[in-house]
């Protein structure tokens, strides 16, 4: 059933003149060169003209016409809002997600890495060897004191206090 062949009037119901639209709303698709989501947007479509069926007034003129502009007015409002979060939205791959992940985490562990070069100049030539034995060249305790010429005890206990000096001014910055 074509609309030439039956003239749509407000007073059908809404199945007859969704049946007798449907060329009309192929025929809006293409002219607006839409190549996906069909379904999508003749769902548009068949939305824009339950609306117009509801507020059809028979004296008001052409319903055709009414029917027409009301579909393809809400596809391009439908078509506006889509490029609208397109602009707005970055769809971004998984890889691309990974990749910038560990960029900000070595921007933080750079920060960081700069903050503690910091506070470790402000240490004692002694506090800065202890410190470097122990965590960079991974001697124990009892390396570090043979190293030092000192005890196992006092090499431990400067070790900590040289751990507690560094942690204070690290928890005083958060």
């Amino acid at each position: 059933m074509t609309i030439e062949s039956k003239k749509l009037s407000s007073t059908q119901t809404f199945e007859e003149v969704l049946e007798a639209v449907q060329p009309m709303i192929t025929s809006i698709i293409t002219k607006l060169q839409i190549y996906k989501d069909f379904d999508y947007y003749r769902q548009i479509a068949s939305i824009a003209v339950w609306k117009v069926w509801l507020k059809a007034q028979p004296a008001k003129g052409q319903f055709s016409a009414y029917i027409y502009s009301s579909i393809k007015g809400e596809i391009l409002n439908e078509l506006s809002k889509e490029k609208n979060y397109l602009e707005r939205i970055t769809v971004v791959e998984d890889e691309t997600l990974h990749y910038m992940l560990s960029e900000r985490e070595r921007g933080e562990s750079q920060k960081s890495s700069d903050y503690l070069e910091c506070i470790f100049t402000q240490l004692e030539q002694g506090e800065r060897h202890i410190i470097l034995l122990y965590y960079v060249a991974g001697y124990n305790d009892r390396e570090i004191a043979d190293i030092l010429g000192l005890s196992n005890a006092v090499s431990k206990k400067r070790r900590m206090r040289v751990i507690q000096r560094l942690r204070e001014p690290i928890f005083q910055v958060e």
